[in-house]
C-alpha cells in the first residue's frame, strides 16, 4: 500500500464517511471494474467523470471520489478502502487480528483471547478472523499487525528440527 493511498484512507475517515458508504462504493467498483480505468484515463474529461460519479455513487462520497479522479489516483481506490478501515479501527480502538488453526476454539476461549490482545495493545475491544489451516497439525498461529506468534505443532517441529541441525 502506498502512502498516497494511506493519506486518502485517513482523509475518508477524518470526513466521517459511515463504513457502510465506502462498502457500498467498493461494491459497485467491483461490479463495474472498468469504472477505474475511465476515471485514470486522461482522454475522458473530468467534467464527464463527475458526471458518472454523480450517478453512480452515494452522495456522501462523491466529492471524496471526484477528488481522486481529478488527481488520477482511482487506481488506488481499494487501497484508499483499506486504510480508510484500518484508520478507522484505529480510531475506534479496534485490533484486528487473524488466527489460523486445525480446530476453532471454543466460544469462551475465543472471548479470552480478545480481551488479552485488546488488554495487551490497549485497545477497546479485538476483532479476530478465524482461518482453518489442518496443515498446522495442531494448536494455532496468530498474526496480529507486523507480529506472528506461532503455537502450532509443525512449527514447533520445525524449530525442534532446525536445533538439531543447528540451524
Amino acid at each position: 500500500m502506498t502512502q498516497t493511498a494511506i493519506n486518502y484512507g485517513k482523509v475518508l475517515c477524518g470526513l466521517g464517511v459511515e463504513k457502510e458508504t465506502v462498502e457500498e462504493t467498493k461494491r459497485i467498483l467491483s461490479l463495474t471494474p472498468e469504472l477505474t480505468e475511465v476515471f485514470n484515463c486522461p482522454v475522458i474529461s473530468v467534467k464527464v467523470k463527475h458526471k458518472v460519479i454523480e450517478k453512480i455513487f452515494p452522495p456522501e462520497i462523491r466529492n471524496f471520489l471526484k477528488l481522486v479522479c481529478d488527481y488520477r489516483s482511482a487506481d488506488k481506490l481499494f487501497d484508499i478502502f483499506t486504510a480508510y478501515e484500518e484508520a478507522s479501527d484505529e480510531k475506534n480502538g479496534i485490533l484486528r487480528a487473524s488466527l489460523y488453526c486445525v480446530t476453532e476454539p471454543t466460544e469462551g476461549q475465543l472471548e479470552r483471547m480478545k480481551g488479552a490482545l485488546a488488554k495487551k495493545y490497549g485497545k477497546k475491544r479485538a476483532e479476530i478472523k478465524l482461518v482453518r489451516q489442518p496443515e498446522l497439525l495442531g494448536g494455532f498461529v496468530l498474526c496480529v499487525k507486523e507480529r506472528e506468534e506461532d503455537w502450532s505443532l509443525a512449527g514447533r517441529l520445525e524449530r525442534l528440527q532446525q536445533k538439531w541441525i543447528g540451524r
